[in-house]
């Protein structure tokens, strides 16, 4: 069984100079488990590792699909398992992405799909609007219904196909035969810490740039009704860009959505199979990655 180590946490915690660091000991590659660097363009807002922060240490599954199209977990496990079979040695897989980690270590019993059926969905969309979708998802699987993000369409159709074929996304993917050994840390730092670093990780997107990308975005791929555009960061911008509110308000809501989804992600890491949790708070990424090859 081929295995690799695994590096998450909530946003802000310093996963990608951990794995950097890491890596650098282990002699490995990076691959990255964030659903929004997989798109190509939207760097400033997903906080996107740099080639000068890369270091030398080569990184997959950044950058690999434009804005416009849709990704599924499904398709993420199977190109990583390509990447993973690849390589010399296990290699660290950071990001706080929970659910790519389960799909890779817990290929999906949710693949496929009936593809007509997508297209109706998508059609309902359209003809009915998100509340619709979201109050069919509701009486489907109430409890799905109750922890993905309601305002994401793709996840929303996504969810309701899980559900009319049977199965439960908010039931995660089978915990029995794992296809990797993988021992996964999961960083953490104090609450109040974490969110005044999310506030100034937002107030330094503003700053590089953040409004700029998205109008550049939008300008070449208009407003697309997908996981991309849904994306905190984005959202928040383009309702400013049409008008909606104020740019103080988008960047306002950014903060709020942005340590919701923080929540979000530390409810995920206790559903997952973890190694063992590492507080960061006054540790360099380097004594991080010192601990963790210790520890393994």
């Amino acid at each position: 069984m081929k295995s690799f180590v695994g590096i998450t946490g909530t946003t802000c915690v310093g996963k990608s100079a951990v794995a950097v660091e890491l890596a650098k000991i282990l002699h490995c590659e990076v691959i990255s488990a964030d659903s929004m660097q997989i798109y190509i363009g939207m760097d400033v807002g997903t906080a996107k590792v740099t080639p000068e922060e890369m270091a030398g240490i080569k990184h997959h599954m950044i950058d690999v699909v434009q804005p416009c199209c849709d990704f599924s977990s499904f398709e993420y496990a199977e190109m990583v398992a390509k990447i993973i079979d690849g390589l010399q040695n296990p290699p660290i897989i950071a990001g706080g992405t929970g659910f790519y980690f389960d799909s890779l270590v817990y290929p999906p019993e949710f693949s496929g799909g009936n593809k007509q059926r997508r297209i109706e969905l998508k059609q309902m969309l359209e003809q009915n609007g998100l509340d619709y979708l979201v109050k069919y998802l509701t009486e489907i699987d109430p409890d799905t219904a109750s922890q993905i993000d309601l305002k994401n369409p793709v996840r929303v159709i996504r969810a309701i196909e899980i559900a009319e074929m049977g199965q439960k996304q908010s039931q995660g993917t089978t915990r029995n035969n794992p296809k990797y050994d993988a021992k996964i840390f999961v960083l953490q730092r104090d609450r109040q810490s974490l969110y005044q670093m999310i506030d100034e990780r937002v107030d330094k997107m503003v700053q590089n740039g953040l409004v700029d990308e998205v109008k550049g975005l939008v300008e070449k791929y208009g407003y697309c009704e997908n996981s991309a555009f849904s994306a905190i960061g984005y959202k928040e911008v383009i309702q400013y860009l049409q008008g909606n509110c104020t740019l103080d308000e988008a960047i306002a809501q950014i903060r709020l959505n942005t340590r919701h989804y923080a929540k979000r992600q530390i409810s995920y890491f206790k559903r997952m199979q973890i190694e063992k949790y590492i507080d960061v708070e006054g540790k360099t990424a380097t004594e991080i990655a010192q601990e963790i090859a210790s520890y393994i």
